[in-house]
């Protein structure tokens, strides 16, 4: 993985009217690197990715989407339908609504070609073989020919990455793609992406729920709540001593298949905020065990701690004590 930022987002705001459900995010995305954006439902994940995109309808953007330098934010719609798609790509949670399923595969993948002036007609169709191959649906010459309908679940996600890849995108940003999938299904796709990232150098944002894909697969982790990011740091420290309550809620709210069935399945208290009902102060203070009197009254600040980004008054507290529980437990 190079230094090289490909995607730059700051301060980004997602608005509807008075309700900001994303308030200020800001995050870079390396050449190569797998970032994890992960949260409950309601958390802001999907629609940070849509404004990305500039596919959130009816939302007013403020801030900027640096990529490779230009400014999504500020382009002209016939302009952001070339870098989309082109340079940036997504893959979404449901492939069977995001395929027509009147057309055949091979019409709908040598579509995507022709758009991005990969091929022309003549050479669509094998472009388009040569594409299922390559995410390892098997005898793509005749699968080629057939529907949405007539492909599993794991195949048609093989078919929507396919159809993402084919402009060979900077970056490719993966809404919850194995969530409809068993999971030796999700395995695959998850070592599909892999492989994909290793040989073309693409950088990946994963938007998921499931704390064991994206420590998997992602290399940094960012942990989003009430439209906020609350977390950033690699993978492992993360998952190891998480920083914000609310990722230690999360870890502990996995679904542990060696407990006694007989225990209660852990949770965490509470329900996330509605995004025109945020309470004062940290927006997740209602919900936590650690919550003291400046958590109610004043909204914390996404800070560097621990050489990692942290938005929570304990954090530097809670820090220290994760580091003297190590030096006891050496």
């Amino acid at each position: 993985m190079t230094t090289e930022t490909v995607l730059d987002v700051r301060d980004l705001c997602v608005s509807f009217g008075e309700i900001e459900p994303v308030r200020g995010v800001s995050f870079a995305l390396r050449r190569g690197e797998r970032l994890g954006l992960v949260g409950e439902s309601g958390s802001g994940k999907s629609l940070t990715a849509l404004a990305i995109m500039r596919l959130a309808r009816r939302a007013t953007l403020r801030g900027e989407v640096l990529l490779e330098g230009r400014d999504l934010l500020k382009l002209k719609p016939r302009e952001m339908e070339r870098i989309r798609g082109g340079r940036v790509a997504m893959v979404y949670q449901d492939p069977m609504s995001a395929l027509n399923p009147v057309f055949t595969i091979g019409r709908q993948l040598e579509e995507a070609i022709r758009l991005h002036g990969i091929a022309d007609r003549s050479a669509a169709r094998e472009r388009a073989i040569e594409l299922l191959d390559d995410v390892g649906v098997p005898h793509p010459a005749r699968r080629v020919e057939q529907y949405p309908h007539e492909f599993s679940g794991g195949m048609r996600q093989r078919v929507m990455i396919a159809m993402a890849m084919c402009a060979d995108p900077a970056v490719l940003i993966c809404d919850e793609p194995t969530t409809a999938l068993d999971v030796t299904t999700q395995a695959r796709i998850m070592d599909l992406l892999d492989r994909l990232v290793d040989e073309r150098g693409t950088a990946v944002m994963l938007i998921t729920h499931d704390l064991g894909v994206a420590a998997g697969f992602c290399d940094t982790v960012q942990v989003m709540y009430g439209g906020r990011i609350v977390e950033r740091t690699e993978a492992e420290p993360l998952y190891g001593t998480p920083l914000h309550p609310y990722t230690e809620a999360l870890l502990g709210a996995a679904v542990d298949l060696t407990l006694d069935l007989d225990q209660p399945i852990p949770t965490i208290g509470g329900q996330p905020p509605l995004a025109g009902r945020l309470p004062q102060g940290c927006s997740f203070h209602p919900r936590c065990r650690y919550a003291r009197d400046v958590c109610t009254a004043q909204a914390p600040l996404l800070e560097e701690v621990a050489g990692r980004l942290v938005e929570c008054h304990l954090a530097d507290e809670r820090a220290a004590a994760a580091k003297e529980d190590t030096h006891v437990g050496a």
